[in-house]
């Protein structure tokens, strides 16, 4: 039980700013959820790729309304959770590769947790999981809460806790059961595939009854795993699972991040109308 993850560990809360509508939704969201937490924001200044030529371009003054804008934005966010009467820590400005400085910026500040709410637009092909949000998903090692434009919000009562039976998948599971005696709610583990670790089930059998949690399992042997998820999500408040996976390819995401996310965890995040909340390392 030790390396279980609990609900009260989740003290320290960093949220990357921006000047997107779902950010008040957001912390609107987060702080019912962790009230007593402490809130961190950081707001970067975006010198990758594009804009490293925009730089060049426009020397000090793109620099300067870029800078401004992220102000305006920590501010707002700032507000909010000052209206929420949540505890505020640091906050700050930076300029670099956004998920980079988010990650370095979270590592310096001991978070345990980052809370991402994408940018990115709906569009005739639907929401695409931003590029920022991707590589700090890829690249945490501790729990992200995503958060789209599509995601609803409710009061937690049913928790879907999808599990490929690796070690992250149990991490995830206890944190579902921790979550869910926290808030009076209910579990269901879908598995995938025919459950072979026995003694890790009965392991959360018993955890779940210990804390007097309604723990469900099913077990899902079919081949449409993004169309399962979906189709449960819809009668979930919350999704917590982990972002590993079985497979030979996941044993390299040290060497290669982009392997630490599949596609169907990608479709997930894109599709899902609640909020997820993913177990790293």
């Amino acid at each position: 039980m030790e390396n279980a993850f609990d609900i009260g560990k989740i003290n320290r809360i960093l949220i990357p700013t921006n000047k997107n509508p779902l950010m008040e939704k957001s912390i609107d969201f987060i702080t019912n959820l962790f009230p007593d937490a402490i809130y961190y924001t950081v707001g970067v200044v975006d010198i990758s790729g594009e804009s490293v030529l925009l730089y060049t371009s426009y020397s000090s003054d793109y620099l300067d309304v870029m800078e401004s804008l992220e102000k305006e934005a920590i501010n707002e966010a700032l507000e909010m959770l000052k209206k929420k009467g949540a505890k505020i820590g640091d906050s700050c400005i930076a300029k670099g590769f956004p998920s980079k400085t988010i990650l370095s910026y979270s590592k310096k500040k001991n978070i345990n947790l980052i809370v991402l709410t994408t940018s990115s637009k709906i569009g005739a092909e639907g929401f695409k999981l931003g590029s920022t949000v991707k590589r700090i998903i890829e690249k945490s090692k501790i729990p992200t809460l995503l958060i789209t434009p599509i995601s609803r919000y409710n009061q937690i009562k049913k928790i879907l806790n999808p599990s490929s039976g690796s070690k992250y998948s149990f991490r995830a599971s206890m944190l579902s059961i921790n979550f869910a005696k926290h808030f009076n709610a209910s579990v269901k583990m879908l598995h995938f595939g025919k459950i072979k670790n026995k003694s890790l089930i009965d392991t959360l059998k018993n955890y779940a009854k210990s804390l007097d949690v309604n723990f469900e399992i099913e077990e899902y042997e079919g081949t449409a795993l993004l169309k399962k998820i979906l189709e449960e999500s819809e009668n979930h408040d919350i999704m917590i699972a982990s972002r590993g996976r079985r497979g030979f390819s996941y044993k390299f995401r040290y060497f290669s991040p982009e392997l630490a996310l599949g596609e169907l965890e990608k479709e997930v995040i894109e599709l899902s109308k609640i909020p997820i909340m993913l177990i790293n390392e």
